[in-house]
């Protein structure tokens, strides 16, 4: 699946929080930990990929063309239905059910719209320039640790470490657009577990980190796929998970859905 799914998956929430200023900024809050000083690694960056990509199922995750998830998000005791459709160049996410949206972003190759009603946006309407950046990125089902070099990312090994109990290996992807993240392939399983990015919040005027973990890894048509999304941001009081109940693979996918509705 995207482990790009990540950062990614916490992006609209992210935004809902810009409705209430005084409640998220008025006081200091606390940053996602720095990582221990990390040991140097024993697999190179391509081997990495090799172990990732078998860990996952190599056949089906370079075969992958799209997704379609739909499962239950959770953020601050709420919940809703929430879908994730992702193809080469689109990607959407509809949080709510029927007429009753409660978030939504899409980009469709050039173009991009979202909906926040709670934020003002009742009406599809076209996002930053910065979001949808953040959003295209997500458009990419098998994720940027597939063929790396041809999708024009750059990463590179910074090394061992532990974390959550167990010895991760930490890898920084840099985005062809520009953008940074890090990748925590697990040592033992060799699939990912943890992305740590940022994201610029006008209210503090400054970036702030976004941490994603990923568990409860389940066989999908003989691709490994996380069923459990766990997202936090501690310097605006955010975090939200994400419970999918159905991952299919490969299905038809019709442009329509990622059109901006008409209302």
């Amino acid at each position: 699946m995207r482990r790009k799914i990540s950062i990614l998956m916490v992006t609209l929430a992210l935004m809902a929080c810009r409705r209430s200023n005084t409640q998220l900024f008025s006081h200091e809050a606390p940053t996602l930990p720095p990582d221990p000083a990390p040991q140097a690694s024993d697999l190179t960056a391509d081997q990495l990929f090799a172990k990732y990509a078998a860990a996952r199922g190599e056949q089906k995750l370079k075969g992958l063309t799209s997704l379609k998830m739909t499962g239950t998000w959770t953020s601050k005791g709420n919940s809703a239905p929430i879908i994730a459709l992702v193809s080469s160049g689109r990607f959407l996410r509809r949080i709510g059910q029927g007429s009753d949206v409660i978030m939504a972003n899409a980009v469709d190759g050039s173009t991009s719209w979202e909906m926040n009603p709670k934020n003002g946006l009742t009406k599809p309407t076209p996002m930053s320039a910065k979001d949808a950046a953040r959003f295209r990125r997500l458009g990419d089902p098998q994720g940027p640790l597939v063929d790396s070099k041809a999708k024009g990312h750059k990463i590179e090994v910074v090394g061992k470490l532990p974390w959550n109990g167990s010895t991760v290996y930490k890898l920084k992807v840099e985005f062809k657009d520009g953008e940074t993240s890090y990748f925590y392939l697990d040592g033992r399983t060799f699939l990912l577990t943890r992305v740590v990015g940022s994201q610029y919040v006008p209210q503090l005027s400054k970036n702030i980190g976004v941490e994603v973990v990923y568990q409860d890894f389940r066989d999908v048509d003989g691709l490994k796929c996380a069923f459990s999304e766990k997202a936090s941001a501690p310097e605006v009081n955010f975090s939200q998970s994400i419970a999918w109940s159905k991952i299919e693979l490969n299905q038809p996918l019709d442009p329509a859905a990622f059109k901006a509705p008409n209302i």
